[in-house]
């Protein structure tokens, strides 16, 4: 847990800001949803990772594979669609784990324009020996909520993106901004 004081000397220096005030900074943080989202985006990452390394794979290199798991000979950017991830931030993960040769790129048989990505034997391997390491980051990143906590913050978090149970790879909803 990032302590007061590490907040404070990274806040950007601002001579101004008393001792005395500074507590009121870091609470007003610690009430942004932003900032908490960002904050458990890294918890999460480091618990993953955590526990990833020995097969040095990454969360979102995981997600990847889980999608072309589920929907084999997909192309990129149905990918990129489907994990929600930019193109490029896709192309640089398909690149990395074509040459780990944990997927593989083919020509697809409805378009001879078109390239599809398969997991090789070897990533449905790895992604299949994995589930037991995602099991025990999943219950590392809830281990401070109860089971009813824990069910409510993922329903609250596909509520926030738009995203219902079956919905998969749904695009989120963008409100306007209240006035």
């Amino acid at each position: 847990m990032i302590s007061f004081s590490f907040i404070a000397s990274t806040s950007g220096g601002r001579a101004g800001l008393m001792k005395k005030e500074r507590p009121a900074v870091i609470a007003d943080l610690l009430e942004k949803p932003g900032h908490l989202i960002r904050r458990a985006h890294q918890f999460s990452v480091a618990v993953f990772e955590g526990l990833a390394a020995r097969d040095r794979i990454t969360a979102p290199q995981h997600v990847v594979m889980t999608a072309l798991f589920k929907h084999p000979g997909i192309d990129q950017v149905t990918l990129a669609k489907l994990v929600a991830l930019d193109k490029v931030t896709t192309g640089t993960i398909v690149s990395r784990l074509e040459r780990r040769g944990l997927l593989r790129r083919e020509q697809s048989s409805q378009d001879r324009r078109a390239r599809v990505l398969l997991l090789s034997e070897t990533g449905r391997e790895l992604l299949l020996r994995m589930q037991d390491t995602v099991r025990q980051s999943q219950t590392n990143l809830l281990a401070n909520l109860t089971q009813s906590e824990g069910k409510d913050l993922v329903r609250l978090l596909r509520k926030l993106i738009g995203a219902e149970p079956a919905a998969g790879a749904r695009k989120a909803k963008r409100r306007q901004p209240r006035k």
